[in-house]
């Protein structure tokens, strides 16, 4: 392991105020959001909340029309060529590679990173049934998302940008990588961001979830603190009770409201029912 990977700054990407506008559409709205070491944070958000967008400002990718965006202690179009090289980033579009073997494909990527791990590869090209000497152009969808995230993840980089990342997987190939996905932000003090529509991942595995609506940063916290203080508030008809200063309405439907909040010593008039909320119950209520 090289000196400069051992020296992990403490924010490893760092986004602030950031908006961006594509033809006069508000894609982004004042984000404001920092990962650190051993962060797993789940990008929650409808079709075209800005998520992608998000990922391609951090990398540099796309520039942010205004806010400022640090990524490992630097600006992203300023990054270095060893910097790059500690961060993995998997699109919902891969990849090309036509021509070449699996196993040649992997060759040649694997030149690139002087810290790939081998034994991981390995690992993980059997637990995606993957044969080295299948043609790229002959993989299926899902097969060539699994190489693109062996190729992204075998060098333990220390951001892991990954957009939509098993969407294509079957069940069993999507539990067990989300797994592996923990264990690796954990054992490398990497931080990871990965957008998913399916919310079982999210919970399974997320240390925080940040949830975009519309281009704008709902919420953004630990998983169990999320848990802890929203609940869906069911009121009497005819009711219309003033909630504290500490708890926030995100959402209401009728005398159906979706609140922020400590609400544990406190009892509205009127309240029928305090439910707690999954993060799949959480969206609906956002976005019904």
């Amino acid at each position: 392991m090289t000196s400069e990977r051992m020296m992990v700054p403490d924010v490893l990407l760092s986004l602030n105020n950031v908006s961006k506008q594509f033809d006069g559409k508000t894609v982004l709205q004042g984000l404001t959001m920092q990962l650190l070491p051993g962060m797993v944070v789940g990008l929650l958000g409808a079709n075209g909340a800005g998520k992608s967008t998000l990922m391609r400002i951090a990398l540099g990718i796309v520039k942010a029309d205004s806010g400022t965006v640090q990524i490992l202690g630097d600006e992203p179009q300023q990054l270095s060529s060893a910097a790059k090289n500690r961060i993995g980033y998997v699109p919902q579009q891969s990849f090309g590679y036509e021509g070449f073997s699996v196993g040649k494909a992997l060759e040649w990527h694997r030149s690139f990173y002087d810290n790939w791990d081998v034994t991981l590869e390995q690992e993980w090209l059997t637990r995606f049934q993957l044969d080295r000497s299948t043609a790229v152009q002959k993989l299926s969808i899902g097969q060539r998302q699994s190489l693109a995230l062996i190729m992204a993840m075998a060098y333990r980089p220390q951001l892991l940008l990954l957009d939509e990342p098993v969407a294509s997987l079957d069940p069993v190939a999507r539990r067990s990588f989300m797994a592996d996905l923990f264990d690796l932000a954990l054992e490398s003090g990497s931080a990871v961001l990965f957008s998913s529509h399916i919310t079982s991942d999210l919970e399974r595995v997320a240390s925080h979830v940040a949830l975009l609506k519309q281009g704008e940063l709902i919420l953004f916290r630990e998983l169990d603190a999320l848990r802890e203080q929203l609940r869906v508030l069911q009121f009497a008809d005819g009711e219309a009770p003033v909630l504290p200063v500490n708890v926030q309405l995100l959402a209401r439907h009728g005398n159906r409201w979706l609140v922020d909040g400590d609400l544990s010593h406190l009892h509205p008039a009127g309240l029928l029912t305090s439910q707690p909320l999954n993060l799949e119950q959480l969206f609906l209520e956002l976005h019904s």
